[in-house]
């Protein structure tokens, strides 16, 4: 490992605040990431970091070493994207990161798609629930729901994100269909809940518009759509989920939507995040692909018989009583 390579370990190991957490980034022993950064420091003829036995802490010299990494790791990406604009193919390696439910009803699809048109580029397509550094850990496109608030990333808007309410034909025989919230609320329900977010409500608009929250009945409690998915149709219970989770059940009978009358809000936006720099050519191309196959309206929706009058969004309609 060379000098200016020490240097950008330095840079994981203060973003990662130890040894250890840059050395699962880059698939070394710690033992090894603690040799380089003491080796740094030998060359450099300072300290850059004050150790303890339970924390790092980077000395004034250090921080000033981190800035000059940063700006190292900048120019290196900067110099690799101009380099890959310059040829007619897109190239290298893309690097993609999306929560578990966009990468399966969106990433894969696109991956598949910009592998047909570009073989040459390796996707690296990681489903995480976590935020992740985007540029610390090389990250060309990462796909949210909602905004992140970073300065240095550029947040572009993908599509709209609504909720849609479902149950399966068997299930409504059972038990009815819902025509009011209370009733809705004692339904048994399958929900979406993990160590970062919890759907176990219905946001919903009152009569004077105003957001208000229905707790769900759950009686099963995923991280998992496709569980949800499954669940609703095997009559389990109701499900609330994205419309994009859910429009090819919906289109072909196995989903009713329900309570459709009944106002919901825009439940965040999906967004694509990506660094204030030069964009490689096969990030602008995967981009490409993403838009044109989500479409606008998002091609969920208009697959979804009578979409764009539900849940108010036709109307301007508000809540129903309880």
């Amino acid at each position: 490992m060379d000098q200016p390579s020490r240097l950008l370990l330095l840079v994981d190991v203060a973003e990662l605040g130890s040894f250890s957490e840059a050395a699962k980034r880059r698939e070394l022993d710690r033992s090894v990431v603690s040799k380089h950064i003491a080796r740094l420091e030998q060359e450099l003829g300072v300290r850059l970091l004050n150790r303890s036995t339970r924390s790092l802490s980077l000395t004034q010299a250090g921080q000033a070493m981190v800035q000059q990494g940063r700006e190292l790791r900048d120019w290196m990406y900067h110099t690799q994207a101009l380099a890959e604009n310059m040829q007619q193919l897109p190239s290298g390696r893309l690097k993609v990161s999306a929560p578990g439910i966009l990468g399966r009803c969106l990433g894969f699809e696109a991956m598949r798609r910009f592998r047909q048109h570009y073989p040459d580029v390796q996707v690296d397509l990681q489903l995480e629930e976590r935020r992740v550094d985007v540029i610390g850990e090389g990250y060309d496109l990462v796909l949210r729901v909602g905004d992140l608030k970073d300065s240095n990333l550029v947040a572009s808007p993908l599509a709209p994100n609504h909720l849609l309410i479902g149950a399966s034909p068997a299930f409504i025989e059972r038990h009815g269909e819902p025509r009011d919230l209370a009733t809705l609320a004692r339904l048994p329900a399958l929900t979406f809940s993990s160590q970062q977010f919890q759907l176990d409500y219905l946001p919903y608009l009152d009569d004077q518009g105003r957001e208000q929250k229905l707790p769900l009945n759950s009686q099963v409690r995923t991280s998992e759509a496709e569980v949800i998915k499954r669940g609703v149709m095997e009559g389990m219970g109701i499900g609330v989920l994205p419309a994009f989770a859910m429009y090819n059940e919906v289109s072909d009978g196995r989903i009713v939507p329900l309570m459709t009358d009944l106002a919901l809000p825009e439940f965040g936006v999906i967004t694509l995040l990506y660094p204030h720099r030069e964009m490689p050519l096969r990030t602008r191309r995967f981009i490409e692909i993403l838009r044109e196959m989500v479409g606008s309206p998002p091609q969920w929706e208009a697959r979804i018989p009578g979409f764009a009058e539900m849940y108010g969004k036709g109307t301007g309609g508000m809540g129903l009583a309880s």
